[in-house]
């Protein structure tokens, strides 16, 4: 990291150059460095050609353009922005691969008339830099500013208790923006399975700080208009569009956003840097489960014992008598030194539940046959403590426990492996009236 910002930062050095740029792409002006640099449109032609991926407003040119060159000293997030910087209504595309090359990133209308994007450079590439106006816009001179996106704050940070996920809420910023912070952090934008989970993102972030927040996902049609797609690759299953959304205003929406102007937060598509009432939506980052799980009631481990089989993929427990498979969760650190290791039960009745810890995965990991469940961890057996469920979810440790590394006496370097086991509501299955969640298995550092 010293290395990288010591190479931008002599980069930086004497960055304010005399550019105007050059008419023609075959012969684009060289920049150096980072920072501010002039352009002059006056007497400029238009040189490149319509892309689908500059189509704004329904316009896919940029004309009387002008040409630069920049060569990347150190891999990093670069934001290239005409904003305050003139008072025409500027139009800017960045290309790899040279004048012939594939459009990186392209913006017309970021803030007010003027134009902002966000590209990620690589050490030794060379970028195209082709700046213009929107057709039939008036020309004139400024100035453009590059240089590094510094890392987006975090604004707060929350784990969901039914699938032990992480969620950062970060600053205000572009979708791509808040994307690259997101791979940075370990995840990506947030991918919204189901209801249950929309509705967790609204409970605790939507109005974060007493503030109604716009919240950037990961579902973007970027890639093939009206093809909706998580970033993260999960398949598409669960939508909750807005009433006449996605839309596309302005030919130039591909990015879903958890609107700021909705109690429930229904979906609305945006532009990568929308302007305006919905500037600057906060990315939600989704860090998933680090801590392996196992022995789920799916079939794919030992057969329930009354064809009581959970949902495929739910990664859970044996069906209980709500219908549903309880699941285990494990977050925070599993290290000696800083033991924040959190044990979190969900789709559980509101009943006691005795958290536990193994040393092995029982039979090799599918599990045994034990009430109207599995038994998945095995081994040398420490009760964790009893907990009661309330809306069908509890956590080991609470306030007042000792932490898992203490109750549980783990060496630096063990592999345990982890349970819950609860009371069932009613005689459900078989004549035992408990069940267990899946299991889970942490590696203890020093």
């Amino acid at each position: 990291m010293k290395r990288t910002l010591s190479l931008f930062a002599l980069a930086c050095l004497g960055s304010f150059a005399s550019a105007q740029g050059s008419d023609t792409c075959a012969t684009a002006q060289a920049l150096t460095g980072t920072g501010t640099f002039a352009f002059d449109l006056t007497t400029a032609t238009t040189d490149g050609l319509p892309d689908a991926a500059c189509n704004f407003f329904g316009q896919s040119d940029i004309t009387n353009d002008v040409w630069f060159t920049w060569t990347a000293a150190a891999n990093g997030r670069m934001r290239l922005e005409s904003c305050t910087l003139t008072t025409i209504d500027t139009k800017v595309a960045v290309y790899t691969g040279g004048c012939a090359g594939t459009v990186l990133a392209c913006n017309d209308d970021s803030c007010g008339l003027q134009s902002l994007l966000e590209f990620t450079a690589v050490a030794g590439t060379t970028y195209t830099i082709r700046l213009g106006v929107y057709p039939n816009s008036a020309l004139g001179a400024g100035q453009f500013k590059l240089d590094v996106v510094p890392p987006l704050g975090i604004l707060a940070t929350v784990v969901n208790p039914a699938n032990g996920h992480t969620y950062h809420l970060l600053e205000g910023s572009s979708w791509s923006a808040a994307q690259a912070r997101a791979v940075q952090l370990g995840g990506n934008l947030v991918t919204v399975n189901d209801q249950a989970e929309q509705s967790f993102l609204v409970a605790n972030l939507h109005t974060f700080g007493g503030v109604t927040r716009d919240l950037w996902t990961g579902f973007n049609d970027a890639a093939v208009e009206g093809t909706f797609q998580w970033v993260s690759g999960e398949t598409p299953n669960f939508t909750l569009w807005d009433l006449g959304e996605p839309n596309n205003g302005g030919s130039g929406e591909d990015y879903c956003n958890l609107r700021k102007n909705n109690p429930n937060a229904l979906w609305n598509d945006l532009a990568d840097a929308p302007v305006g009432y919905h500037a600057n939506p906060s990315g939600v980052v989704e860090i998933g489960v680090n801590f392996p799980t196992f022995c789920y009631g799916d079939g794919t481990s030992t057969a329930c014992p009354c064809g009581n089989v959970s949902a495929v993929g739910a990664e859970a427990g044996c069906l209980n008598s709500l219908t549903v498979g309880a699941t285990l969760r494990a977050a925070g650190s599993a290290s000696l030194a800083n033991d924040s290791f959190v044990l979190t039960g969900a789709n559980m009745p509101n009943s006691n539940s005795l958290y536990f810890q193994g040393t092995t995965r029982l039979s090799g990991g599918a599990g045994a046959v034990f009430g109207d469940g599995l038994r998945c961890a095995g081994g040398t057996i420490v009760r964790l403590g009893t907990k009661l469920n309330a809306a069908g979810t509890s956590q080991y440790p609470g306030p007042s426990d000792l932490s898992v590394s203490v109750r549980g006496l783990v060496p630096a370097g063990a592999v345990r492996t982890y349970q819950a086991w609860y009371r069932n509501a009613a005689v459900y299955c078989s004549a035992s009236t408990f069940n267990l969640t899946n299991g889970v298995e942490a590696t203890w550092a020093p």
